[in-house]
């Protein structure tokens, strides 16, 4: 059902998964100094929005999956907060589309 066809008043569980199905995602691709890994996956931890990160192989180094609720706050996450960690040389952003 619709959010138009949708009877108010909705329940906290209907405007949360409203709420999600709106909400932006994106992976972020990090190339970063090897010995910094370790400093940068703890704070990555404590970054809200983030649900996974990931050490891997490959051209990168991190991969991050984030969940934000709009473009304003993913772009302050990945230049406030990721980009300024120390040992971060590279964040490539890619937002998951609905097709």
């Amino acid at each position: 059902m619709s959010t138009e066809e949708k009877a108010y008043p909705m329940s906290i569980t209907e405007l949360m998964e409203l709420e999600a199905e709106h909400a932006i995602r994106a992976y972020i691709l990090l190339k970063a100094e090897p010995r910094e890994i370790p400093s940068i996956m703890l704070a990555l931890s404590t970054f809200e929005g983030v649900k996974t990160a990931d050490v891997v192989t490959g051209p990168y180094d991190i991969i991050v999956f984030v969940e934000v609720p709009n473009q304003d706050e993913l772009g302050r996450l990945v230049i406030n907060k990721i980009h300024s960690l120390e040992g971060v040389k590279e964040a490539i952003t890619c937002v998951v589309v609905r097709i």
